[in-house]
């Protein structure tokens, strides 16, 4: 388990994703079933907010004061599963999507892609209701990630 929340998938600016190993070691140590839970959505609507509230605390992922996006790549949180106890509950924070500040757009699609495929239950955070332009946002991703999905730069170092 870990005591805080901690990155998974670095995002560095003008940098492809990189898996932090030390968060691998962590996962690799984990010696029971797992729950995984991710949450995508649009930048600063709101998504660490709702894992911290997932995760009964008060405080863990970093929430930010302004119109800046706090989240970079993809922050995961192991802790005991709150009504199985032979089982670990991983929660994914991901950056937020379409931010244009971001130097790296192609990213938001492995992101999304990486959440879908990590976790065993996926939250689409939304600001409102659902409706065809937020359907046409959610497609973005999906239709920018190549079908025959390779991670060479998900390797470690």
């Amino acid at each position: 388990m870990s005591e805080k929340p901690m990155c998974l998938i670095e995002n560095n600016p003008n940098e492809q994703l990189r898996v932090n190993q030390e968060a691998l070691k962590i996962l690799q140590s984990i010696q029971q079933p797992v729950v995984v839970v991710a949450i995508v959505g649009l930048y600063r609507t709101g998504k660490s907010y709702l894992m911290n509230k997932l995760a009964g605390k008060k405080k863990g992922f970093s929430l930010g004061a302004t119109i800046q996006a706090e989240t970079m790549g993809i922050w995961m949180w192991c802790l005991p599963h709150p009504e199985n106890p032979d089982h670990t509950l991983v929660l994914l924070d991901t950056e937020g999507l379409g931010d244009v500040e971001k130097s790296n757009i192609e990213n938001d699609a492995w992101i999304f892609a990486l959440s879908i495929l990590l976790s065993s239950t996926l939250v689409y955070n939304s600001m409102g209701i659902i409706d065809q332009f937020a359907l046409e946002k959610l497609q973005y991703p999906s239709v920018q990630t190549p079908f025959h999905l390779q991670f060479p730069y998900l390797q470690p170092e």
